[in-house]
């Protein structure tokens, strides 16, 4: 516990209204660790539970809880004795990939008992009494700064009963707690309101994104084109000109190791092949990459280890990815150009067609497509001319909706840090939210 000269200069708050209270959050909460969950756990039906995955969730507000944010387990699975939580408890995130991540909960405002599961803690008001005020004050950087600088930079950040009980709480008169509450309520409903549009408008322009590839890459760009019967389950009509051929002829999967350290560790995201980035303390790390492969700019790079998460980018960077990856080069550019079976492969992804040829388990994650099934793997094979064709057509048309898409991003990350600084001011009591 902290002394009482470190509770008076509140150090965290700065200068505290009068009529507010400074109050170690054990006395008005009691903490428990939630039950152990994994994802081969859940079930359609049962118990509810939230794990540390939904806290962390963009679908969790942090100012009431969802239904999508509840999984279920079988009852039988639930130990005896668990405590679970109630409406006016919180469920807090063991475990954070990042330091901003740290101080992430789930606010229960409903009358559903929800059981806290994998990486949780759970806190459960002393009194009983709901208190949304405080999930205002718990997603603030303020607040959550008492935990986050006791916290050691690895590459995952554990979040304890001793951090939260280290903690203490800004505590204003119950009726400015209402107005608090009442002020916040309205004007973030707006903003979330908001951003849900935003969201939608930005899921449609990539659904619309996606139908275009579809298109392009399977049908052409001739609307009067006769069409043939293409013999590929996963697109069964193509143009009457275009022949089809197995990836192996068209593609060589490569694997050169590096055998020495010192050269760029290049990572597969869904937003491209990217140098890694070491500061951040995310992902696995090596004691020596000389085990890595070689890619070479130009090169296909893909993460089939996991088709659900994974991705298919051709690298603009000489260096090394994980072995486990797989590296591959065009055979010959004067029958195939790697920009049309780049979107034709990065489609295969989003449209989850390389699925019927992977091995694993769908719902369960970890879909993996091995190299044979790579290989033999059929895709249309367009006269070169037309390959070229469609490719630019798809470069012009995508850069035109990932601007549209991109406005939506930044505004609403514009919404959120005005949502973020509204909350700030309010739950330090910086406006007086009786008189707004």
């Amino acid at each position: 516990m902290r002394t009482k000269t470190e509770i008076n200069n509140n150090e965290w708050f700065g200068e505290v209204p009068d009529g507010w209270r400074m109050v170690p959050l054990p006395r008005l909460f009691t903490s428990s660790k939630g039950m152990t969950v994994t994802r081969d756990d859940l079930v359609d039906d049962g118990a509810p539970v939230v794990n540390y995955a939904q806290v962390h969730s963009k679908l969790n507000n942090r100012f009431g809880i969802n239904e999508e944010l509840i999984k279920h387990i079988p009852t039988d699975t639930v130990p005896k004795g668990l405590k679970s939580s109630e409406k006016g408890s919180f469920i807090f995130a063991c475990t954070s990939e990042d330091l901003a991540g740290c101080g992430d909960c789930i606010y229960n405002d409903s009358e559903q008992s929800v059981n806290p599961g994998g990486d949780t803690l759970l806190l459960s008001p002393v009194d009983g009494v709901e208190n949304k005020y405080f999930s205002y004050l718990f997603s603030t950087d303020m607040w959550r700064w008492q935990i986050r600088r006791d916290l050691v930079d690895v590459k995952v950040f554990h979040v304890n009963q001793g951090h939260l009980h280290e903690t203490y709480v800004a505590v204003p008169p119950y009726d400015v707690q209402r107005h608090i509450v009442s002020y916040l309520d309205e004007r973030c409903t707006a903003i979330e309101e908001d951003i849900t549009k935003r969201r939608e408008i930005i899921d449609k322009l990539k659904e619309y994104k996606k139908s275009l590839i579809v298109h392009a890459a399977t049908k052409g760009l001739d609307p009067n084109a006769e069409m043939k019967a293409s013999g590929i389950k996963w697109t069964t009509t193509i143009p009457s000109n275009w022949q089809t051929a197995k990836v192996k002829t068209l593609f060589e999967v490569t694997k050169r190791i590096a055998g020495v350290d010192g050269l760029t560790v290049l990572s597969i995201t869904q937003d491209g092949v990217k140098p890694k980035d070491f500061s951040t303390g995310k992902g696995q790390f090596a004691e020596t990459y000389s085990h890595y492969q070689l890619v070479r700019r130009g090169d296909f790079a893909m993460n089939h280890m996991d088709l659900l998460t994974g991705w298919v980018d051709i690298s603009s960077y000489d260096g090394v990815t994980s072995p486990d990856y797989r590296v591959f080069v065009t055979r010959d550019t004067t029958v195939s150009n790697p920009k049309y079976f780049l979107y034709l492969f990065q489609m295969c992804y989003l449209n989850r067609i390389f699925f019927g040829s992977a091995n694993g388990v769908a719902d369960k994650g970890r879909m993996r497509l091995q190299t044979n099934a790579f290989n033999n793997f059929v895709v249309p094979l367009p006269p070169l001319e037309e390959q070229k064709r469609i490719a630019a057509y798809l470069d012009e048309r995508c850069a035109v909706i990932d601007e549209a898409i991109s406005r939506q991003e930044k505004l609403i990350e514009k919404l959120s840090e005005y949502r973020k600084s509204i909350i700030h001011h309010a739950a330090t009591g910086k406006i007086d939210c009786r008189e707004a």
